[in-house]
């Protein structure tokens, strides 16, 4: 029988990993989730971060808007209405990165930054392709448009080479657990008559293009959407938040489907499929991820939500229907949960 997985003090655990890798990579914890943001905020404010990590890669900002963000995290004043053109102009259509711990993380930096000298100061580099919504009218263009950006997740390999690797520095990656996988899933497909398949709506992650060029990485998987005490019953223990290795451990060794039990939906066509993890013939989650970053059973978490004013406006509202609209996203799909806001390729 496998040990049991140990906890550790997250912020050391992740620091000390930069000693032998350039680049760690850690879940945002199910896009959404406060517990998971103010770990990451605290993660940054440690003093030793800045004398550590170079760069902080996120999802949750378009690449065209770089050299904007490089000017208010280095403390320039950007107009507010300019700067989250960033977070609300991605290729995705609906209104997740909308959600204030989103845009927090920006102004964490700009923070930081104003306490450091200036080859010290954390760049935040944007991964998303660099769509341009000015030029979207309707669902041929916005079809055109994600085919002349291409993959999200080459975009975001292609600027953690260029920007990181190939200046020798080092960088902390934020983006949804699913794009950091090592190896392809074998999906169940709902109502459909065949049984297992293998659906690889995620066929090449940012992880594993980076490893396959040679650069190893370390992933920190993040559960919020499952109580881990049910994988391995000593984490409900644990103080939170704590980060464990899970090499050779009860955790390491469980299936992925123990770690994602809800639907993943992806396009097919002119609509969305609804897909399990299929437990057996997946790769196990020692497999795909280093560790586990634990803050707590899902009861005990919160989730940030739009603000009051975006959530009343007009304009805005009519700008996100239409997107999604021209997207195929149909309204019934719940966005507000978590588990159930679809990535669009």
């Amino acid at each position: 029988m496998a040990a049991a997985a140990t906890p550790i003090d997250p912020i050391v655990g992740i620091l000390d990993a930069f000693d032998s890798h350039q680049i760690v990579a850690m879940c945002d914890g199910g896009h959404g989730c406060e517990q998971a943001y103010a770990f990451r905020a605290s993660l940054i404010r440690d003093p030793r971060f800045p004398r550590i990590v170079n760069d902080i890669v996120v999802e949750s900002g378009n690449s065209l808007y770089q050299e904007m963000m490089d000017r208010f995290v280095a403390g320039e004043d950007v107009p507010d209405i300019q700067l989250r053109q960033a977070w609300q102009n991605t290729t995705q259509p609906h209104d997740v990165w909308d959600r204030p711990v989103y845009e927090g993380l920006f102004h964490e930096v700009r923070n930081l930054n104003a306490s450091l000298p200036k080859d010290r100061q954390i760049r935040v580099l944007l991964g998303d392709p660099p769509i341009d919504w000015s030029k979207i009218n309707n669902a041929e263009d916005l079809s055109n448009a994600w085919g002349a950006v291409g993959d999200r997740d080459s975009c975001a390999a292609e600027i953690i080479q260029r920007e990181v690797l190939d200046k020798h520095r080092r960088a902390l990656v934020i983006y949804g657990g699913m794009h950091l996988l090592r190896k392809n899933l074998c999906w169940q497909a709902k109502d459909r008559p065949h049984g297992t398949q293998q659906f690889n709506p995620l066929a090449t992650g940012v992880v594993s293009m980076l490893e396959s060029q040679g650069t190893e990485v370390y992933s920190v998987w993040v559960p919020v959407l499952i109580d881990l005490a049910t994988v391995q019953s000593e984490v409900s223990s644990w103080h939170r938040p704590s980060l464990a290795h899970i090499e050779g451990t009860q955790l390491g060794i469980s299936s992925f489907r123990s770690y994602y039990p809800h639907p993943l939906f992806v396009r097919d066509g002119d609509g969305l499929v609804e897909l399990y993890v299929d437990a057996a013939l997946s790769p196990v989650m020692e497999k795909q991820f280093d560790a586990i970053l634990y803050l707590g059973p899902p009861s005990e978490l919160t989730w940030s939500q739009l603000s009051p004013g975006l959530s009343a406006d007009p304009e805005y509202l009519k700008m996100r229907s239409t997107r999604l609209a021209w997207a195929g996203i149909p309204l019934s799909v719940d966005l507000e949960k978590p588990r159930q806001t679809p990535d669009v390729d």
